[in-house]
């Protein structure tokens, strides 16, 4: 992970490609995570867990929507690189908070 975060800040605006492989890695992580979070082990058992549950899988809906959005831009539009550049990095941001959310989620239903 932290090899991830350092080459992330060396990403230039040529770089579309690594970020597009990288989302688009994201975005099965994030079908991944949702089958686990319908397995019977991650029932919520408490009116809080079931609360906390909805919010992840509502973030995740987000996520991926937005994940695809940005790839989508990053394959077609040339000419305004740089906007969607900063946008997959911020994409790519949230969807670590998400996975440690995710994670401790679990750990939580353990």
């Amino acid at each position: 992970m932290e090899k991830f975060k350092k080459n992330l800040h060396h990403l230039r605006e040529g770089d579309s490609n690594a970020l597009i492989v990288r989302l688009e890695r994201n975005q099965r992580n994030l079908s991944q995570m949702r089958s686990q979070l319908r397995s019977y082990r991650c029932e919520p058992k408490t009116y809080n867990l079931f609360e906390r549950i909805e919010a992840l899988k509502n973030t995740m809906d987000r996520c991926s929507k937005n994940h695809k959005e940005v790839i989508h831009a990053l394959k077609g539009d040339e000419n305004s690189m740089g906007e969607y550049v900063s946008e997959a990095k911020k994409q790519l941001s949230e969807f670590r908070k998400l996975h440690e959310n995710i994670e401790d989620y679990l750990s939580n239903c353990e």
